[in-house]
């Protein structure tokens, strides 16, 4: 048959259309064989209405209507449905969809470019190209796409993507995102993630770990497991719950890893940093406290405020700030305890212990001891410098070399 127009209200049942096909509002569309309904053109529904069989056309074109197909529907063209609802039970495949308000998708299905204004809901997996919600989408499957964008809130299963952008709150299960996310609000992703640069403005967590590129997150970073990265910026709290590598931190409040940290370049922490096991990095600046089983860097060390290590500090160059207290052992070629600091044990080439700075133990080729400090116990090996009216508990002893350090 040639184009066929099914009237407002009626119940109609097709196998074939040559043509195209027009549906008025309140129809309901049965096909004539378990093999469903086949239109050669375009199919234009002008209001509300259903089909309950699996639907094949060029062209879908709705407006101002609520449709549901209760089983699949293959468009070889687009949809086009303006200020309409789309239902479909079944799978969906079109290259093109485009649906003003609500999109709900029961089984897997196979989308090309996606575009919804209001609402996407998929109980099942979607495979497309570009996926755009306007507002909020969920899918509860499987997510693979080159970029998914949403305007308002996103909560996928499982990705393979290599774009993912959105404006609020955005929750993945697990996968790859490859090139980049980007959420101004709220991320969050329940199983490993694979990415490569994570931008948040508010918070992030990584329920399951993770490795990535670049990470700069506003707010809060929490991570459970292992975490890889490049370079990783925390305007607030970072917490990993695991083992982290990667070239440079920098965090504005506090850091904290359970486990052990092994950066190529810096660590910079504007208050607390506290690491379980060990740090391994190539400079380290903590404006506040720091505390770590051991730590070995490969240049300088600036801290602030507190240091606490079972087994040891050791870098090249050591600055202890104005009066920092410090627990365990520090080893450098150079050291500098700042006035009124307190320390253990201090091992070096080079160790300037400043006003009014207690040191339990020096042991270094070159001591200065300046104005008010005391320190009990010095052995040295080359000049030893001692301020008037600093105090030494017992008589300095010259050694052959340097002592060894006991970590």
């Amino acid at each position: 048959m040639g184009d066929v127009r099914i009237p407002k209200g009626s119940q109609a049942r097709l196998t074939a259309v040559e043509g195209n096909l027009v549906v008025e509002p309140g129809a309901t569309i049965e096909p004539e064989t378990p093999a469903g309904i086949s239109v050669r053109g375009d199919a234009t529904f002008t209001g509300d209405a259903t089909v309950r069989g699996p639907f094949t056309c060029r062209r879908l074109q709705a407006r101002k209507s609520r449709l549901r197909f209760e089983s699949s529907l293959t468009v070889h063209d687009a949809v086009d449905a303006d200020h309409s609802t789309l239902e479909v039970v079944g799978p969906l495949t079109a290259p093109r969809v485009d649906v003003d308000k609500e999109l709900h998708l029961h089984a897997d299905s196979s989308v090309g470019r996606l575009d919804v204004g209001g609402r996407l809901l998929a109980e099942a997996a979607v495979r497309g190209e570009t996926l755009r919600v306007g507002g909020r989408a969920e899918v509860r499957g499987r997510t693979e796409a080159s970029e998914v964008s949403v305007g308002g809130q996103a909560s996928l299963g499982d990705v393979e993507l290599a774009r993912f952008e959105v404006g609020g709150l955005g929750t993945v299960g697990g996968g790859t995102i490859r090139d980049r996310i980007a959420v101004g609000g709220k991320f969050s992703a329940t199983g490993r993630l694979v990415f490569g640069d994570l931008e948040v403005g508010g918070a992030a967590t990584l329920e399951g770990g993770g490795a990535g590129k670049k990470v700069d997150v506003g707010g809060v970073l929490r991570v459970v497991g292992a975490f890889q990265f490049s370079r990783l910026s925390v305007g607030g709290i970072a917490e990993i719950e695991g083992d982290a590598e990667g070239d440079r931190v920098d965090v504005g409040g506090r850091f904290w890893a359970g486990g052990n940290l092994t950066l190529t370049d810096r660590l910079e922490v504007g208050g607390q940093a506290t690491v379980t096991g060990r740090v391994a990095a190539g400079s380290l600046e903590i404006g506040g406290e720091f505390v770590a089983r051991g730590a070995t860097v490969a240049t300088d060390v600036e801290v602030g405020g507190r240091i606490r290590t079972e087994q040891g500090l050791r870098a090249v160059r050591i600055a202890v700030g104005r009066n920092c207290s410090v627990q365990g052992a520090l080893i450098a070629e150079r050291i500098r305890i700042g006035r009124g600091a307190t320390a253990e044990s201090v091992f070096g080439g080079s160790v300037d212990v400043g006003p009014d700075a207690h040191v339990e133990y020096v042991g270094a080729d070159e001591v200065q001891v300046a104005s008010g400090a005391r320190v009990g116990t010095i052995e040295y090996v080359r000049d030893l410098r001692i301020d008037g009216s600093a105090k030494v508990d017992r008589p300095p002893r010259r050694v052959a070399t340097r002592p060894t350090p006991p970590v």
